[in-house]
């Protein structure tokens, strides 16, 4: 069995694809690829493939990571070339490798992300009301159960806020947890600040597991490495 680590883009029209319909493109293309995707076992096979954090819809990504097993080895650049020349370039991939088909895979293991919020107009109270999420105890937010809606707490989830003002627009950079144990959606908390007429444009910066001594990305650079390479103040 062999793994591959795929990190591609997502953005424009792409954008507004489910997880699942996502998902289905990646196959398709994977096999117009001529990759031997290895399946499952038992009645009904699967490809052996893994999304590291599920993106929203409606939202950007700079990463996101895609999984999957081979019956075959493949080279890493021959690989990214064959998907790419199968995906429009608004899910281009960035880069591929290969990693240890023993390890777990990422979804199990994704904590966190950063998000960048873009108000096309700066607000005026946005800075405020910013602040006034940071400095509360509790933010309780409506989501739909499976048979009636709930209210919970995201304060928890919110790791840090940082608002960035600059050339006529705002930013909002939005580290917050995710995966299994549970997280906070950016549009969680875009809801609970005062926000304006336009496009909001939100975009996934990049994902995060538990370091020896820092949040890290999946490559291993730290979460304060990252946030000084992109000259990003919180």
């Amino acid at each position: 069995m062999y793994r591959y680590r795929v990190i591609f883009i997502k953005e424009g029209d792409f954008t507004c694809l489910s997880h699942l319909d996502l998902q289905r493109t990646f196959i398709r293309a994977l096999r117009r690829a001529g990759v031997p995707l290895a399946f499952s076992q038992g009645f009904n096979p699967q490809p052996r493939l893994s999304f590291a954090a599920p993106l929203a819809v409606g939202i950007e990504s700079d990463g996101e990571y895609l999984e999957f097993d081979l019956t075959l080895p493949r080279e890493s650049d021959q690989l990214k070339s064959a998907l790419n020349r199968q995906l429009p370039p608004e899910l281009a991939i960035r880069r591929v490798q290969e990693v240890d088909p023993d390890a777990p895979f990422l979804t199990s293991l994704v904590q966190a992300a950063l998000y960048i919020a873009v108000f096309p107009n700066p607000v005026a109270e946005l800075a405020s009301a910013v602040q006034s999420l940071k400095e509360s105890a509790v933010l309780e937010v409506e989501r739909k159960g499976n048979n009636a809606k709930k209210r919970v707490d995201i304060r928890p989830f919110i790791y840090s806020l940082h608002l960035q003002n600059a050339s006529g627009e705002s930013k909002l950079f939005m580290f917050l947890a995710t995966g299994n144990q549970g997280g906070a959606r950016p549009g969680e908390v875009l809801k609970l600040l005062p926000l304006q007429d336009g496009l909001i444009r939100v975009r996934r910066l990049a994902i995060f597991v538990q370091g020896p001594k820092d949040y890290i990305t999946p490559e291993g650079e730290t979460l304060s490495a990252y946030l000084d390479r992109m000259c990003i103040n919180t």
